[in-house]
């Protein structure tokens, strides 16, 4: 038996090349991967003597030869196969190793250059991987340096490699060449602009196998962009979180984590989320981050029971120590200090989910937005894609529209409030003061309700404070009722036929009320 072996990463080299000699195979190897065999004491011919030709520009083309392809691609037992080869003295080729260079890693750092990236992309290893891949039932092909134990520990025990891990092993080849494409391609396309070609392939890597999705009778698992973008690379996400402690995160935790992760990323000052649902049913802003983490859990005490925080500020020992005092299902926050990981190890089934990237606005550019930076929902038979909702570093824009102008406190409320609106299901209703939300009303049919249900929830508090609504009133009713609560400014977008009946409303309560001309749906 034969092997080419030509691998760009060299995790578990070693071990496979002296098993497979124990199997009584001639390793056959391109010159780089030749010399590392040597400096582990490994014998390994040189590829060049399947081929008679030397590997030429700069080894840029090292096995593409019909002596090497036609040796991997010929049928067993296919007579005609069998006799070509032999008229033209070609060896047959049975197992194949190779994976190929890190274009993806290169291509994240943003000080390399386009040709350094261009350097980056393989084409001899991609056309061995789906040569062998083609060829299953007579070639075993190898790419991921995971899958070299459980397939040589099958061959020592079965005394063969089966026909059914050969075909996983060319799907796992032909996925793998499909995402290396698909990153190469997202590459060269991002400077252009073209955000949504006409044809795409989404690179995907599995990071865990969830134990099920939304209800136990549902399979799920979580993946991550295979993203070379390298603005991407520094934007706090789940995907790059290392999970500090805790049982094992479910579909819905993260879910939940990511609404807290999207909704303290819009503020600069200390801020906390409480999540539920993938609703904040708690959202402050103060100077600390303990006292912002009161204000947030007094907004709903009942609902912030088993939710999930978000937190814009490494968690410190004051804040832990208040979150340590009752149930939640998981935290994430850039970072924890030694004495809140101390505080909070005591509750062993709390999910602690570090960043180690700043959680902060950013300013929207066009890097961000083609740089893979996409949402994904599905619908049937097919998919959706858009840029997210960014907030960035920027004011909000806005006109005032009433008679009375917001005072001062009014008006940094209403910054507040119109953030946190970005968060809640449409239609979204929030009600805010001191920095402090004080009613949420989530996902409703009509925003007359998601108006009744914030009141609600807020009680007392709503008289004095301020109203966000993510899309503008269709009727002056909403209004009206923010007015019987005792609010006394509102946000929301504009752009009613009825605006000037809601106008008149705000006037007549003297209400504060500005539009942004910006929605902020969130279906």
């Amino acid at each position: 038996m034969r092997a080419i072996i030509s691998v760009a990463n060299r995790e578990g080299l070693s071990m496979l090349a002296q098993e497979l000699q124990s199997h009584h195979v001639t390793l056959f190897s391109t010159h780089g991967t030749q010399k590392a065999l040597a400096a582990e004491g490994i014998k390994a011919l040189s590829t060049d003597e399947l081929t008679h030709f030397p590997q030429i520009l700069d080894g840029s083309v090292k096995t593409l030869h019909p002596a090497i392809f036609g040796g991997i691609l010929a049928h067993r037992g296919l007579t005609e196969h069998e006799k070509e080869l032999k008229s033209h003295h070609i060896v047959p080729i049975d197992i194949v190793v190779v994976n190929l260079y890190p274009f993806v890693e290169t291509a994240r750092d943003p000080s390399v250059s386009l040709d350094d990236a261009l350097e980056q992309i393989d084409i001899d290893g991609v056309a061995l991987m789906r040569a062998a891949a083609k060829n299953f039932q007579d070639v075993v092909i190898l790419v991921r340096p995971q899958d070299y134990i459980p397939v040589l520990q099958e061959w020592r025990e079965q005394g063969e490699i089966s026909l059914e891990t050969r075909r996983r092993l060319a799907a796992i080849a032909f996925q793998h060449t499909a995402s290396y494409d698909a990153a190469i391609a997202e590459y060269l396309r991002g400077p252009t602009g073209e955000r949504f070609p006409e044809e795409l392939t989404i690179p995907l890597e599995r990071l865990h196998v969830l134990r099920y999705g939304e209800n136990p009778h549902q399979h799920a698992a979580f993946y991550r962009w295979a993203d070379p973008s390298p603005a991407c690379s520094t934007l706090p996400s789940l995907a790059s979180c290392e999970i500090l402690q805790g049982k094992e995160l479910s579909y819905n935790n993260l879910l939940d984590l990511d609404a807290a992760l999207n909704i303290v990323q819009s503020f600069t000052a200390p801020t906390i989320a409480i999540v539920k649902h993938t609703n904040p049913c708690g959202l402050a802003c103060d100077d600390t981050l303990v006292e912002a983490y009161k204000k947030a859990h007094s907004g709903d005490p009942v609902s912030a029971f088993g939710g999930i925080i978000g937190s814009n500020r490494p968690i410190d020992k004051a804040t832990a120590l208040e979150i340590s005092q009752l149930f939640y299902e998981a935290i994430v926050a850039p970072d924890f200090t030694p004495e809140a990981r101390q505080i909070l190890d005591t509750r062993k089934n709390l999910r602690l989910l570090a960043t180690h990237h700043a959680i902060e606005p950013r300013a929207i550019n066009t890097q961000l937005l083609l740089g893979g930076h996409l949402e994904a929902r599905t619908v049937g038979g097919g998919l959706l894609l858009q840029t997210p909702d960014f907030v960035g570093d920027g004011e909000v824009d806005y006109r005032v529209v009433t008679d009375r102008d917001p005072t001062l406190e009014e008006i940094t409320d209403l910054m507040f409030a119109w953030k946190a609106v970005r968060g809640v299901k449409s239609n979204a209703i929030v009600l805010a003061h001191k920095l402090m939300v004080v009613g949420v009303g989530a996902g409703q049919m009509n925003r007359m309700t998601s108006v009744q249900l914030a009141v609600a929830k807020a009680g007392e508090r709503a008289r004095g404070s301020v109203l966000a609504s993510d899309a503008f009133f269709p009727f002056a009713d909403g209004v009206e009722c923010a007015a019987k609560a005792g609010i006394t400014a509102i946000i929301q977008p504009g752009g009613s036929l009825r605006d000037e009946e809601s106008i008149r409303m705000a006037n007549k309560h003297v209400i504060a009320m500005i539009f942004t001309g910006k929605r902020h749906f969130r279906h």
